[in-house]
């Protein structure tokens, strides 16, 4: 690394003399590894124009495809482009065309360093064509009178990330550019296509059906999201014309987006094996086409009425797509070959547990279900150190592996997943500092997540060692440069503040490529992190920029009321689309709610159109419920608000969605429907929905008399949403419930997959009638186990009917039955709990702990006791960390006595859910302040509002000190720390060295 920093600028004259390619790419590979900060002192202490003859080397061999670089260090040839081209006095846009190859490499921050200008050049390609691959339209070159610069973006557009075109197609919106959107030539228009989707959706709708008319044959392969697509369709459907099917044809992927009634109009559906059927079939193949939305059930429909029989088994496999909407009675009609074809084709996709029982039962025989499981557990082993290892499994195996404390790292490193169990007394007994940050680096490099005992082992540690009277400072430079990002993102909240600019820089770069790594922080330390990012970019006080603004990305959602008011609303209007994909803490959500309503942002809700709905997106759910009722019903048409609904739930299903800790919606999503399912005026009778209807909007959105009016057949169409529907009222399930039996029977009689398909709507059992259902079937007590929300009353009836129908006693309950059981165990009454084997509830209390179980602190106390009785995990006082990880909210049965006893490292295993779940009385006698400062942060956060109201002062700062990682919270400076622990916020020589270090972890 030395030798190549010295060096460097004589390797580059070299190469620009002997044309080595094999050498430019050893060399490009070598900066490619080096350390950020490393390769930037190289890289500007050269002489501008040997950076600049190896720059254009690399160019060149990117374009011979002689300079190999593989997707991973894609990020690091960016920051070295980047860095090179800081060595050029002036970007001009010949530049920008020479470099068009590197573009897609580059980061959205270094992009925009380019002048808006440079895109308007007046340098003209005549019939300059672009790659075949990413050619609109094959047979035409680019149109004359296209800027170089425009027609290089258009070369290498396939290449580049949306971001990346987002960032550009803001740039043509400067006004002395190309003018007003509406003004946009044709030539123009086609020149930028590749960016026209990326365009913010107020811009994009300033298009003109003629300029859209225009650009007819390029839309469909364009890649338009929803509200881009729905506004060109508007230009280019005609309804009125007799050549509907070639319309549908012509218009190919646009096709996804039309509405049932303009299909209608257009083609009506009717064929399953017909060209437009396949088209849509394909939109629901890659996701452009819900399996729960309207044209989905027309699609449904054609199928049904045609009926699968008559479908060869080919035929049939093209709808695996909507398998998940086909009812029972669809499935039974099929026969064996053709339910064998789907099998393959199913993998992927979903299938409901009544589903997945009919079909297992029709093709495989009993005795192969039972040996299936560990048929395919032996066909697929894996190596012990591969395994995705839980938090309490991996320390239970590092115990049982007893690792000697003078393992190397090699063999450390062999240890692969079960390293993350590693004890904190493991890390404290490495001595020299250089050592003991590798083994932190190891930790951070595991697939799985750091346990948060173990990083708040790895950070109490680092603080204990700077504080030694001779930390071995003069060698950990080096070692701390090779850490990566992780780690700082992991940083606690009190040592942000004194991170470099570019360590948070890298932390931002990290955010970008993965923001699930944010959402597993802590609220307070999202929130943090993002302001210290804003302030490393913008000075205080003054307006946000649009370019900041894209730089912070996911972490915009975590600014604070004061950050957000210094973005400026017309910026803030033109990023409307990139914060859709963004999780919101709830102070921005709040604020950016207020926001959207002012004058020059989307105005008042009661003027709304619906071109403001399309506009807003999901971002509408940020207004307040009162707001969202003042929004016209005209704005709110089927079409708008299917679409609208189903970017929220794609939003919610989708992994940033599902770690995303957003509030519930139910009162704001009743708001935005109310003018569709109530009636226009109260003199009118309520809508009775059709599936439909319900399809359009959500089941929980009608009122009980609404779904008992219902047609029985568009109920049973809709009964798998029906069921799904977690939002579902106590009269409205008992209505659905009598929808059901209308179709089924009574209860008695309803059948395994029957049973499997209500789901949640057995609520709507009545006592008797819950009493009735046949319970012996392992996967149905299994699927009433699993539901949350059942009375107390019913818990008991479930519990009871089962022991009396399969003939158990308590005491012969199995770890299967016990897990089977999951919430419905709380029906048996505490001298029933009493009879389980300890044995046997110690092995389904790895299932059992991650509920919410509704039992009485009586019933959970004992549980709790099952667990230290022979056979269970012995006395509490032995219990290790990992213990209580796994028995989750059991946790919260212990008795007071044994809770008071728990040291630290115990406390630290006991689950955030568990946490929460401790009766405020119980959680305020039994933990000191001194214990409640040693809770991680994620189990500090956990602490309901319920339980800090009956804390004393004390006891509440020292929540406060552990949510906020050792730094006090506004509400508590000027006090001083009452526990005993080192202040975190004192500076010390040492922890200001460690922290600069630490600005070079990459």
């Amino acid at each position: 690394m030395e030798l190549l920093a010295c060096f460097s600028p004589v390797l580059w004259d070299l190469l620009q003399r002997e044309k080595s390619v094999w050498a430019l790419q050893i060399l490009v590979q070598a900066y490619l590894h080096m350390p950020p900060e490393n390769l930037q002192q190289l890289v500007l202490s050269a002489e501008r124009e040997a950076a600049q003859g190896f720059l254009t080397l690399m160019l060149q061999g990117k374009l011979q495809g002689k300079l190999q670089v593989p997707p991973s260090e894609e990020q690091a040839l960016g920051r070295l482009t980047a860095l090179l081209l800081q060595r050029y006095p002036r970007l001009t846009s010949q530049l920008f065309i020479d470099l068009s190859p590197l573009i897609p490499f580059l980061a959205v921050s270094d992009l925009m360093r380019f002048p808006p200008s440079l895109l308007a050049n007046d340098s003209v390609q005549q019939g300059y064509r672009g790659s075949e691959e990413n050619s609109l339209e094959e047979d035409k070159g680019l149109r004359p009178m296209t800027p170089r610069s425009l027609a290089a973006i258009r070369d290498y557009s396939p290449g580049m990330r949306p971001e990346q075109k987002e960032a550009l197609a803001k740039r043509l919106l400067a006004p002395e550019l190309f003018g007003e959107v509406p003004a946009w030539p044709q030539e123009l228009l086609w020149a930028v296509l590749p960016l026209l989707p990326h365009l913010p959706l107020e811009n994009f709708l300033q298009l003109s059906p003629h300029q859209i008319q225009a650009l007819e044959d390029s839309w469909p392969a364009a890649g338009l999201g929803p509200g881009h697509a729905r506004h060109v369709l508007r230009s280019l459907v005609n309804q009125s014309v007799q050549d509907g099917e070639e319309q549908v044809r012509r218009l190919g992927p646009l096709a996804c987006f039309l509405s049932p009634e303009e299909l209608q109009s257009l083609v009506p559906l009717s064929d399953p094996t017909g060209p437009v059927e396949r088209g849509l079939l394909e939109c629901a193949a890659n996701g452009t086409l819900s399996p729960e939305g309207r044209v989905a059930y027309e699609l449904l429909g054609v199928l049904r009425s045609s009926g699968g029989a008559v479908l060869s088994p080919r035929e049939l496999r093209v709808w695996a797509p909507l398998f998940s909407q086909l009812g029972l009675r669809f499935l039974q009609e099929l026969s064996e070959p053709q339910l064998r074809a789907m099998l393959p084709v199913l993998q992927g996709t979903s299938v409901t547990p009544a589903q997945a029982v009919l079909l297992l039962g029709r093709l495989l025989p009993r005795h192969d279900l039972l040996q299936l499981d560990s048929l395919a557990l032996l066909a697929n082993r894996r190596r012990y150190w591969e395994l995705p290892w839980s938090e309490q499994q991996a320390q239970f195996l590092w115990k049982k592996m007893q690792v000697p404390t003078n393992l190397t790292l090699r063999n450390l490193q062999a240890l692969g997943t079960l390293a993350g169990g590693m004890s904190c007394e493991f890390l404290q007994q490495i001595n020299s500092m250089v050592d003991f940050l590798e083994v932190v680096h190891m930790i951070y490099q595991l697939p799985t997540r750091v346990r948060g005992s173990l990083r708040a082992c790895i950070w109490a540690e680092l603080q204990r060692r700077m504080a030694m009277p001779e930390p071995e400072w003069t060698t950990v430079g080096p070692e701390l440069n090779g850490l990566d990002s992780k780690l700082l993102l992991d940083l606690p909240i009190q040592l942000m503040d004194r991170l470099s600019n570019e360590s948070i820089m890298l932390v931002v770069e990290l955010v970008q490529r993965a923001p699930e790594q944010l959402l597993a922080l802590t609220p307070l330390h999202q929130a943090a992190l993002a302001e210290r990012a804003l302030q490393n970019l913008a000075p205080k006080e003054t307006p946000v920029s649009g370019e900041v603004l894209e730089t912070l990305g996911p972490l915009v959602g975590f600014l604070g009321t004061e950050s957000t008011r210094q973005i400026p609303l017309q910026i803030l209007l033109s990023h409307l689309s990139q914060l859709q994909g963004f999780c919101l803490g709830e102070t921005f959500a709040t604020e950016l709610g207020w926001l959207l309503l002012q004058e020059s942002v989307l105005g008042k809700p009661e003027l709304w159109s619906q071109d403001e709905v399309e506009q807003a997106g999901r971002l509408v759910f940020t207004l307040s419920t009162e707001a969202i009722s003042l929004i016209p019903r005209e704005a709110l048409g089927p079409e708008t608000l299917e679409r609208l609904l189903e970017k929220q739930q794609s939003w919610e299903q989708s992994r940033v969605g599902q770690l995303c800790r957003e509030p519930q919606l139910a009162a704001k999503k009743a708001a935005l429907v109310a003018g569709v399912v109530r009636p226009a005026a109260e003199d009118l009778p309520e809508p009775v929905p059709n599936c439909a209807d319900v399809r359009g909007t959500f089941p929980a959105a009608w009122s009980a008399t609404q779904i008992a009016e219902m047609e029985l057949s568009d109920f049973e169409d809709c009964l798998t949403l029906f069921a799904g529907d977690p939002g579902l009222g106590p009269e409205e399930l008992r209505a659905a419930m009598g929808k059901a039996k209308q179709l089924w029977g009574p209860p008695r009689g309803f059948r395994p997959e029957q049973i499997l398909q209500l789901g949640r709507l057995l609520i709507g059992l009545g006592d008797r009638e819950l009493q009735e259902l046949i319970l012996v079937d392992w996967g149905v007590l299994s699927t009433l186990g699993q539901i949350d929300g059942w009375s107390t009353t019913q818990l008991r009836i479930v519990v009871s009917s089962f022991l009396r129908q399969s003939g158990r006693h308590v005491s012969h309950l199995d770890f299967v039955h016990l897990t089977a059981l999951g919430y419905t165990l709380c029906g048996l009454r505490p001298e029933e709990l009493q009879h389980i084997s300890s044995w046997e509830f110690s092995q389904a209390a790895l299932f059992l702990g991650t509920l919410h179980l509704q039992c009485s602190e009586e019933q959970l106390e004992v549980l709790a006791h099952l667990l230290v009785l022979p056979g269970g995990f012995g006395p509490i006082s032995n219990w290790g960390p990992e213990i209580f990880t796994e028995i989750g909210t059991i946790a919260a049965g212990i008795p007071d006595l044994a809770l008071s006893a728990l040291l630290r490292g115990q406390i630290q295993g006991v689950t955030p859910l568990a946490i929460s779940v401790i009766p405020p009385p119980k959680f305020a006698v039994v933990f000191s302040p001194i214990q409640l400062s040693s809770l991680t942060s994620a189990q500090a956060v956990a602490v309901t509002p319920e339980q800090m109201a009956f804390l004393s002062p004390e006891q509440r700062r020292a929540v406060a000190w552990a949510q906020h990682e050792g730094k006090e919270s506004p509400e508590q400076q000027g006090r001083s720390t009452a526990w005993g622990l080192q202040d975190w916020s004192r500076p010390s020589w040492s922890l200001v060295l460690t922290i600069s270090f630490l600005g070079h972890l990459l």
